[in-house]
Order: structure tokens, then sequence, then C-alpha cells
């Protein structure tokens, strides 16, 4: 296989695949929005293809879908260039994947949210689609998962940043995981700004109303944690220590939802 990725792959190519076995498949749901004003809007978009794509390969016999962007990302509209959809709307891009997939030939599809806004539509959709179609349909939780906090905290500790400094938005992490990818040259290092730093989910629930908060009254700058110590390095560390916690999570959902077909 000279790619995983079926954009880069041709129809042909694609049903041999399947007939050989690769008869999994990830689709990643990243967004379009507001990463601070050192990193580029697209970052969940662009480290949805890394995560997916390690995934697969860990997985085997796994190829990765075009990953759906943009993504529920209401709460970054006070900045421009973000661009965001519905949760409906969300869910119906994953039901029309997930059917055209399917009638290909696939007989699991994964799907990952790789920006925080889109997991819970992605959770609610995926049993609705798990017993319309033939597939397995699973989508695992990984951002939030504590165990890929607790991998990532000695990395952190080790370069001396906190987990609130490695941040959910933009910070050290987010960062520093671009800059050891090939979109590194779209880092402008130089307008790297600390951002807010602190007990992010309480301020998160001081500003709701109705549902909904606007990051801008949390962070200004639009970054959540501090970017400003980021580097390549500290980037393959990361991911290094957070990769096999994501497989791993992905493996244990495949496991249960096959043990209940």
């Amino acid at each position: 296989m000279k790619t995983l990725l079926l954009e880069e792959m041709t129809s042909p190519q694609i049903r041999q695949a399947i007939e050989e076995g690769y008869k999994t498949v990830i689709v990643g749901a990243g967004s379009i929005e507001q990463h601070g004003r050192h990193l580029p809007i697209g970052m969940d978009t662009m480290g949805g293809y890394s995560m997916c794509l390690s995934i697969a390969e860990g997985l085997g016999h796994t190829l990765v879908a075009p990953v759906i962007r943009p993504g529920c990302s209401d709460h970054h509209m006070a900045f421009p260039g973000t661009i965001s959809i519905s949760a409906e709307l969300l869910k119906d891009i994953c039901r029309a994947y997930c059917r055209c997939l399917c009638q290909h030939g696939f007989e699991t599809i994964v799907l990952i949210a790789t920006h925080g806004g889109n997991i819970d539509p992605m959770k609610e959709v995926a049993p609705e689609l798990d017993e319309e179609l033939p597939c397995t349909v699973v989508s695992p939780v990984l951002l939030p998962d504590p165990r890929v906090r607790d991998a990532m905290d000695p990395i952190l500790a080790g370069y001396g940043v906190t987990r609130e400094e490695g941040g959910i938005h933009s910070g050290f992490t987010e960062t520093s995981e671009l800059l050891a990818s090939s979109y590194a040259h779209l880092v402008d290092m130089s307008a790297a700004e600390r951002g807010f730093v602190g007990d992010v989910w309480a301020r998160m629930a001081e500003v709701t109303r109705d549902g909904r908060y606007n990051l801008a009254e949390i962070s200004p700058v639009g970054v959540l944690g501090d970017p400003t110590k980021a580097s390549a390095e500290a980037g393959r560390a990361i991911a290094e220590a957070a990769d096999p916690v994501y497989l791993e999570i992905v493996r244990e959902a495949l496991r249960n939802a096959r043990s209940q077909k």
C-alpha cells in the first residue's frame, strides 16, 4: 500500500484493498476554527490526519477516509476565519459517509472526533448507524480520556510545562504537535502568546449561558494554554506517549462492539 488515505487512491485501488482485507476505515472529524495568532485554522483537521493515520497503522488493514471539516465550532465564531456547522449537520455528514463506505464493502467504521466540539454529535450518531447498517460503527472518545492526559503529563513535566500550560486549545501541546508534523511551516512561533492558563472547565462554566459560551470571553487571544515553549522535539515525544493510548482506546471500543454483535 503506497498510502492509507482514500483520497490519494483510485477507485480500483480501493476496491482491491477491500478485497485484500482492508475492511476497516477511520473517519475523522476536525474543524476550521481559529487557533490563536500562531496556528492555522485547519489545525484540528491537519492533526486529525496524523491521529487517524497513526491509529490505522496500528490497527493494520485499515484505511483513512477524508477528514470531515468544518466542525461544530460556534464558540470560536468571535474570531475571523472560523467556519462552524450545526451538530445535526455533522451527524448528517457522518450518516452519508458511513452509508457510502458500508455500501462499498467496509465492515467496520471508526468515527473519531479530532475536535472537542464534535465529540457529542459523533457519540450520538454512531449507535444509530451501528443499528441501521450491516457494518460495525463505533465512535470512541479519545481527546478527553484521562489515560491520554496521564500519558502526556510526564512529557510536559520534562519540558517544565504544567497540564494547564499544555492546554486544550493552541497551547504547548497542540503547537508542539504541529511543529513535529509536515505542517510545521504553517506555525508562526513569533506570534505565539500565552493564553488562559488555569481551570479552563470552571471558567467555561462561568461564561456559559443557555448551553453556549464564547471562547473570546475566556481568552482574548484565542488560546487555552501557553504555546511559547513549544518545540518539534516535544511534539514527537508527546506523539510517542499518546499514540499508543489512542490506539488502545480504539481497540477497546472495537472489542466491545464486536462482542455485542
